[in-house]
């Protein structure tokens, strides 16, 4: 195995239990496992988020949910987006806990309840300003008590989402958070009012109510601003591979496609077996550095699909030699944020972008 990420699930433990320490006992955590659990491995993780205290997973759909399922996981999951009428039969069939922001998806999910004498749990979105989905504010009452009327249904949470959480000094998410408080104040024998994020649990912790959706956070990734002064977090993924070839190359020796690296002069170039296929992106091509034996090296020449070069000079190394793409060796670190601002973009899709080819080995 050349190619792989190395997984903590001891490290993600140790996040949640970080992260719990700013939420005051007594509310709920839910573990944000969506997206292959940001390309961590929904299973483990999962497992992991539950043995340290995590009350709900969160998921994007009914497959991934279906997956955890399969896996023996019998804890509380939200399906954090509208499913299909069509598979309502399999939402109740395996206890899970629907997001509705329409009315035809709460009448599917009644009338199956009813058919099968089975309540089904949902939760009901507001959109106080993501733009996405959800109830407007301005229909959000009226919606709540037409979906109350249908039988079948147990209306256990009411929640929204944050735009622009991670700036402490933003108003737009107090403005959010009013939106909503306006709603869920009012309601009453509904267990479960939810807004904050992993960045609305740093900076804004009078959102918390009764349960926080925690994501980036557990995985030991920060959301931006200055979070790192607010808690301590292990990053949990490494993204490792080895030298599978050395070559010694004269000046003048273009390198990749499209020839947009030429060598200076006489030096050896490593042959990494990793691309963008594997979710190391050719925005790398030319920028990004790797770590070998303590050492940073450049990436030289375009990321192909499958392998890498990078210019390792005379240094002593070997074929078989452990390469860092993501994490630490010998005091020597690149961060998933680092990566992220090569390539223009956030963390969050960094991990994500891990290929499902690359194995997951869990420590």
């Amino acid at each position: 195995m050349n190619t792989y990420a190395e997984i903590s699930l001891e490290a993600i433990k140790y996040n949640i239990g970080e992260i719990k320490k700013l939420i005051s006992p007594g509310k709920k955590f839910m573990a944000v496992t969506k997206a292959n659990a940001y390309g961590h491995g929904a299973a483990a993780v999962s497992r992991a988020a539950v043995e340290a205290g995590a009350d709900y997973l969160g998921v994007a759909n009914l497959r991934e949910a279906l997956e955890l399922r399969e896996a023996g996981i019998l804890s509380p999951i939200l399906i954090l987006t509208e499913s299909p009428t069509s598979v309502t039969d399999e939402i109740i069939q395996h206890g899970l806990t629907q997001t509705i922001y329409s009315f035809s998806e709460a009448k599917a999910l009644s009338d199956e309840a009813d058919k099968r004498k089975k309540p089904v749990r949902v939760h009901i979105k507001i959109d106080t300003g993501m733009g996405r989905v959800g109830v407007a504010p301005s229909e959000a009452t009226a919606f709540i008590t037409k979906v109350s009327s249908l039988p079948g249904l147990s209306i256990e949470g009411v929640f929204t989402h944050f735009a622009v959480a991670e700036d402490p000094e933003d108003h737009f998410t107090r403005q959010q958070f009013e939106k909503f408080q306006q709603i869920a104040s009012k309601l009453q024998n509904i267990p479960l009012r939810h807004s904050a994020n992993s960045a609305a649990v740093l900076f804004h912790p009078e959102t918390h109510l009764d349960m926080v959706r925690v994501g980036l956070m557990m995985y030991g990734l920060y959301p931006q601003g200055n979070s790192r002064r607010l808690i301590n977090l292990k990053p949990a993924l490494s993204f490792k591979s080895r030298i599978t070839y050395l070559k010694k190359v004269p000046a003048g020796t273009p390198i990749s496609y499209g020839r947009t690296y030429v060598t200076a002069f006489e030096t050896t170039v490593a042959t990494i077996p990793v691309g963008y296929a594997d979710g190391y992106s050719r925005r790398l091509s030319n920028r990004g550095q790797v770590i070998i034996r303590g050492r940073r090296y450049p990436i030289v020449g375009n990321v192909t699909m499958d392998l890498v070069m990078v210019n390792v000079g005379e240094a002593k190394v070997e074929v078989g030699d452990e390469v860092i793409l993501i994490g630490e060796q010998n005091g020597q670190l690149i961060s998933a944020d680092e990566i992220a601002n090569l390539e223009g973009t956030i963390s969050y899709e960094v991990v994500c972008s891990i290929g499902k080819r690359v194995p997951r080995i869990y420590q």
